[in-house]
Parts: structure tokens; sequence; C-alpha cells
């Protein structure tokens, strides 16, 4: 029963774990997980995993053994319990022995390793405590013989800068027993020229320039260079240069592509560079002219050198987006007979019997002439652009020309073509369409394109409205973008102040009936579809009358002051809003002043009678309306000084300023009013000027 249960016990509960541990006297130590109730433990040693060369076999009473071996190759080991009957357990699994070996393990240069040449070499190993120092030999022959011989207590050692060429070399162990182990074998690196850095790359030629220069930096040990060197038709080549510099000539045009490495004192090529590319080109043809007669061109240009054929294009435009005539030539000329006539472009690259194409030259333009135009044809229908219901069917007719074979129509810039008027045109789409035609005739004899005509399929979208207004009516035209007039519409009117109604559609026109507000003026806006659009509108206001009547004080600036008062008829002009005016007026103040002439005091009186006629601006602001005139004005003066008597009329300026509210059927208001003159008489010398202070009241009349 124990002995089942000891071997599941073990099989289960063992922790195959070792942990090895070598110290300075080289011993090693196997550990295990102790299993309860054991008596003891029996641990094998051996070559192989299947522990048929068994080296150790013995029986231990703890979970731990030191083996004193120190194998230098792979050992497995497996360990087994005994209960207290004796009765062992499952062997465990079977564990390697990862024993450093002392033989030593290069870590670099790698085997056959390429080293740049000028470089000190570095040999290092794995560490490991089983080694004491490292035994290293060093030479140019694969026996060793002779050999350089080097020793370190790192993992390290340097060879310093070695000369070009292959190198060999192997090393050994001391160990910690003072024993030499296994030497590493034969490996072997190579110090050779490193990769040369291009210096500039060449830039692209023309076939037949110059040399072209290749050049690269310097790199150590080289005494020489070979440069690899092929073309997009070629194999490669080989070249070999002294200097760090190569000059060519190219032959052929095409893609070259090259690097350069460099040659040591051995004749050993190093590394080689990064690969560069240059081109070279064909020459682009030089145009040397170009004739014209009708129905034919004749091109010409300067032959390239490498180029076997050319490729000639004719074109409409300067961005050749649209050839007319094109062709290919051996020669360096070309006719052209298939062009029709007017300005057109032309150019030429040249091509080698490799494929390689030049560019092409610049766009010449040439007019290829052309005979004797035909008349240019008359539109009789549509005679002008026209808007017609969707579905509608177009009749298109036009005057006949003498000598044409057909006509060309094109519509929306599609051309087809029609043997004569009339023409049809059904089903067009809704939107805008351009129609234009011409004649042709033989010998490519051809009419000037007409006018073009649009031709519109539905509503056309609204550009303007034109508003009339006609008494209590306003009166709308809707106007495209080419000013045709446009009735199938569904607009919508609005009004800031007044009333408006909705629009009805008469003969070519919509009528609306507006109301206006008290001052005649108002902001109408029209909607249609994406058309807006807002106007002012203003209705024309009748003069308006007003009689005012005015008392109030008058100072002069001689020191008189008097009473006055005034009568004006006002005119409220029917411009601006009735904010312009012209008021006629009238009054009357009276002045005396006594005057002492030694024992005599005389008395002197005048009455004064003004009469002016002012242009004044009315300005309402709220409930108010600020006034101000000015305008000519005269003054009859009666004098009396003493019995003494003279009738003067002085040439006046009046200026006012006042402020009124209406009140009832007119206004009340108070004003400033300034009369500058002077009288200047037999008796006396007065100062007719004052400004006067008025309160009053103004009745309108009419045209309120």
């Amino acid at each position: 029963m124990c002995r089942d249960t000891c071997r599941w016990a073990l099989a289960v509960v063992l922790l195959l774990w070792a942990q090895q541990a070598v110290s300075q006297s080289a011993r090693m130590v196997l550990r295990w997980k102790d299993v309860p109730g054991t008596q003891g433990y029996e641990l094998q040693i051996a070559k192989d995993p299947a522990f048929v060369e068994v080296v150790l076999q013995t029986r231990v009473p703890t979970p731990a053994y030191r083996w004193e071996q120190l194998p230098s190759v792979t050992h497995w080991w497996r360990v087994r319990s005994f209960d207290g009957e004796g009765r062992p357990s499952e062997w465990s699994q079977p564990r390697t022995v990862a024993l450093e070996s002392t033989v030593p393990v290069p870590k670099l240069p790698a085997d056959e390793a390429l080293l740049p040449c000028a470089q000190s070499v570095e040999l290092s190993f794995e560490p490991s405590p089983l080694i004491k120092e490292f035994l290293v030999e060093v030479s140019t022959s694969k026996d060793f013989a002779p050999a350089r011989q080097l020793t370190s207590k790192s993992p390290s050692v340097s060879l310093g800068v070695m000369s070009a060429g292959t190198w060999y070399w192997r090393a050994k162990a001391l160990d910690v027993r003072g024993r030499t182990g296994e030497s590493t074998g034969a490996r072997k690196f190579t110090i050779r020229p490193a990769a040369p850095k291009i210096a500039r790359p060449a830039a692209d030629v023309i076939l037949g320039a110059p040399t072209v220069t290749l050049s690269w930096g310097e790199v150590a040990c080289a005494v020489s260079w070979v440069i690899e060197a092929s073309t997009d038709t070629k194999d490669k080549v080989s070249l070999v240069a002294k200097t760090p510099s190569l000059g060519f000539k190219p032959n052929a045009a095409g893609e070259y592509r090259w690097r350069v490495a460099a040659v040591d004192e051995r004749g050993t090529p190093g590394e080689w560079s990064q690969e560069s590319v240059f081109k070279v080109r064909l020459a682009t043809p030089n145009p040397r002219g170009e004739s014209s007669t009708p129905l034919k061109l004749d091109l010409a240009w300067t032959p390239v050198v490498g180029a076997t054929q050319y490729r000639v294009e004719i074109a409409s435009e300067r961005d050749f987006k649209q050839v007319v005539s094109s062709g290919t030539v051996t020669g360096s000329q070309f006719r052209a007979t298939d062009v029709a006539p007017g300005r057109v472009y032309w150019r030429v690259a040249a091509k080698d019997d490799k494929g390689h194409v030049s560019l092409p030259s610049e766009p010449r333009p040439v007019d290829v002439v052309a005979p004797e135009a035909l008349p240019t044809v008359v539109w009789r229908s549509p005679a002008s652009d026209v808007v017609v219901k969707p579905g509608a069917i177009v009749d298109l007719a036009w005057t006949a020309v003498d000598k044409a074979i057909f006509y060309e129509l094109e519509v929306d810039e599609v051309t087809t073509q029609v043997p004569s008027s009339p023409k049809v045109l059904r089903d067009l789409a809704e939107g805008p369409h351009t129609i234009r035609i011409r004649a042709k005739g033989n010998s490519s004899r051809v009419s000037a394109w007409t006018e073009p005509r649009e031709i519109y399929v539905g509503v056309p979208p609204v550009s303007r409205a034109e508003v009339t207004l006609v008494g209590d009516e306003l009166h709308l035209v809707f106007k495209d973008g080419k000013g045709r007039p446009v009735t199938d519409l569904s607009p919508r009117l609005f009004v800031e102040k007044g009333v408006v109604e909705a629009p009805v559609a008469r003969d070519g026109f919509f009528a609306a009936r507006w109301t206006a507000p008290a001052d005649g003026e108002d902001v109408l806006r029209i909607e249609e579809r994406d058309f807006v659009t807002e106007l002012d509108l203003a209705r024309p206001l009748p003069v308006m009358v007003s009689l005012s009547v005015r008392a109030g004080g008058l100072f002069n600036f001689s020191s008189v002051s008097s009473p006055t008062a005034t009568v004006g008829l006002l005119w409220r002009l029917p411009v601006l809003s009735r904010r312009l005016g012209l008021e006629a007026r009238a009054g009357v103040y009276a002045a005396s002043r006594a005057v002492d002439f030694g024992a005599e005091q005389v008395t002197a009186q005048a009455w004064v009678f003004p009469f002016s006629l002012l242009v004044g601006w009315h300005q309402p602001i709220g409930a108010w309306v600020v006034r101000g005139g000015v305008g000519p004005a005269f003054q009859l003066a009666l004098l009396s000084v003493g019995a003494a008597r003279e009738t003067r009329v002085v040439g006046d300026l009046e200026v006012a300023l006042g402020l009124a509210r209406p009140l009832g059927p007119g206004a009340i208001e108070l004003e400033v009013s300034g009369l500058f003159g002077t009288l200047d008489g037999e008796l006396a010398t007065l100062a007719a000027s004052g400004l006067g202070l008025k309160v009053g009241y103004s009745f309108d009349l009419g045209g309120r």
C-alpha cells in the first residue's frame, strides 16, 4: 500500500528542480524538493537520457547531493525516494546537468565576418566562471604556422589594427583547476576596405553632352577602385580607377546605374557603395520653321543625335489636350494635310531605337490657311433667346447658304450633321440649352459659327424684379439673367408698414394693390423661389398747406425790445416725404427810444413790418417735428423822430428754428428766429436786427 502511495507522492509532489551552483572549488550541487515520510533518496547520473551509461548511482538521506566531478559534456540525472519499508517510488523525469563547458564560446566577430580596414579588431567570448584565462592564436595561415599568441583574463581580447586580408584564429581556455581545455576550432575574418560614399550624384545629361564625372569619397586601405555600371538596355560592365573619380562620355540614351568599391593592396575589393542613378536623355528637337498653304501644313526641325525617328503632334490648343493630327517620321520634316483651317499648335519629340523618348519641344503656333469661307448662316427661328415649356417641340430654321453641302448643328457642345433647314428639337431636358450652326462645303470650306442662341426649357431662375407704382397698384415684371420676362411664377409680397394684397398675373406682369402708410414710405420684400429682394416704396404726397399765427417778443441789437406778431403761410412740397417746405411770412413790431439833446428830450419811434420767404426742412422725430428755415426778407420801417417822419425799406435775411407737436387740427409751435439788417436814414441810423422768441399755432388747411 505504501509502495504505491510513495510512488504517487514522489511523482506528483516531487519538484523536479535542480539548482546548479559552481563554487571556487568547482563542485556542483543538485537539489530537489523533500517528500514527507521519506527515509532516503537514490540518485543516478548518466551520459545519456536513457540512463544506459550510468556514471554515478548513490543513496543520500537528504534532498541534495554535491558532485565533485566537472564534466565537459552534458549529463542527465534523476532521483527517487524510499519509504519506511524500503520500497522505492517512480523515478523523476530526467533533467540535464547544464554545466558550463571550459571550451570558450566566441561571440564576436562572427565566423566569416567582413571587417572594415583601419579599425581595431576585438574578439569577445561568453563569460564563464570555469574559465580562468583565454588563450588566443591568430595567423594568416589555416594551419596557424606561424601564429601570433595572446592571453587575456577577461572575455575580451584586442588584436589592434590588422592589415587587409583574410585572418584565421582559434582559442582555448585555462580553467579554475589550471587545466587547458579544448580549442574552439579555426575561425576566420576578412579585413577589407569599407564602402565608399557617393560624393555627389551625377546630374541627368543630354546625349552628346561633355563627359559625365562620377565621384566618391576616400576610404582607408584603398589603392584603387572598381566601378560596376549598367544601363537599362545592356549588361553590367566593370571599370577601374586609380583616383576617387571617373569621367566618361555616354554613347547612348537611357538610365545609368553605378556603384563603386575600394580595392586594397592585395587586390581584394571592399564593400560596394550605395547604387547611384542618372539619366542620359535625347536632346529636345529644335523647330526650324513652319509654313502653310490652303489645307497643307509643313513643319521642320533640327536633327537630334542618337534619334532614329520623330513624333509630331498638332493640337487645337496649347495644352495639347485635343490633338487634331499626329505622325511619326524618320526625317526632320513633316507634312499634315488633314488639319482644319485656323490657329493650331505643334511640337515634336525624338525617339531612338531602344524606345527612349526626348522631351517634346515647346508648342509653336501656326495659322493653317483656309480656303474662302462660306457665308454665315442666319437664324430664322429662334430669332433670339427663348423660353419654352417642358415637353415643347422647338422648331429651328435658318437661311440656306450657297455651295453648302450640309450644316453642323451644335446643341450643348454636341455637334450633328443636318442636311438642310428646318430641324426639330424634341425632348429637351429642363434647363438652359445653347445652340449654334454653321455651313460646310467642299475643300474644307466652312462658314463661321452663328451667334449662340439659348433655349430655356421650363421656368428660368429670376435675376431681377422691376416694380412700377400705378395709382394704388404695384406692377411687377420678373426677368432672368438674359433680360427675358418670366411669367409662370408664384411670387410672394410683404411690406413693413402698409398693406399689400396677393399679386395677380396679368398680360406679362403681376399686379398687387398696395395701401400706403401715413408717411407714404414702405419697404417691399419679394420672394420667388431662390430669388429674394427688397425695394423702397414711396407714394407721391400732395402739397400740405398750413397757416401759422405766432406771437412773442423781439430783442433788438440796439437794446430796443418790443412785442411782435407774425403770420405765415406754409407749403410742404411733395418731395422727400414732404420734408422740404416753402413759407411766406408777414409780421409787425414797434420800437421807441428817448434821446436827450441838451436840455431837450427827443422821442424816436419806429413801426417795422417784416416780410420774408423761407425755404425750410421738416424732420419728424417721434411725436415732434423739428424744422428750420432760411431765406430773404425785407422790412418796411416807419420812423418818427420828434415831428419828423421818414419811411424806409431795409433788405434783410431771416433764419428760423422751431419745434412743433401735432395738436388738434394742426400743431402747437415754439420758434426762435432772427432778422439781420441795418436802417440808415436821414433821421436816424437804426439796427434793424434782432432775435425773437415766439409761440404759435399752425392750422393745417389741406393735404394732411
